[in-house]
């Protein structure tokens, strides 16, 4: 195979890979549904984890050749970037403790129900009681 049609490959196999991350379904149940052989997509999962490794591996070796793949803007697009947020730079929010303004209970059933809550939610809470 050569580098342009196992590049073009790996660009389809990226794409299908991650849609499969992104269902949150298990693997074989997510290949069943969109009709992927699990022996074809495992294959790729793994060819595409070693080419990984080995550019990892290439880049940690060599400072410039990773100087070079840092200043790509179309690489960078490709790969997430993690930045830390300190706790001091992160706006001060009020207590996220639910309070509740009203607590009805019934037997078992405890509600706990906010003045934010619409018209809309208390009408079904309303129905649960008359059941």
């Amino acid at each position: 195979m050569d580098k342009i049609t196992h590049k073009v490959r790996c660009e389809q196999w990226t794409a299908i890979i991650n849609e499969c991350l992104a269902s949150g379904m298990p693997k074989t149940t997510w290949c069943r549904a969109n009709g992927i052989s699990d022996k074809q997509f495992f294959y790729w999962q793994r060819i595409l984890r070693q080419e990984a490794y080995q550019q990892m591996e290439s880049q940690s070796s060599s400072p410039a050749s990773s100087a070079l793949v840092l200043n790509d803007k179309k690489e960078q697009a490709s790969h997430p970037a993690f930045v830390e947020i300190r706790p001091d730079a992160m706006p001060e929010e009020e207590s996220t403790v639910f309070r509740p303004d009203v607590i009805i209970r019934s037997g078992n059933l405890v509600m706990e129900i906010s003045n934010t809550a619409s018209e809309e939610l208390i009408q079904k809470i309303r129905g649960l009681f008359h059941v």
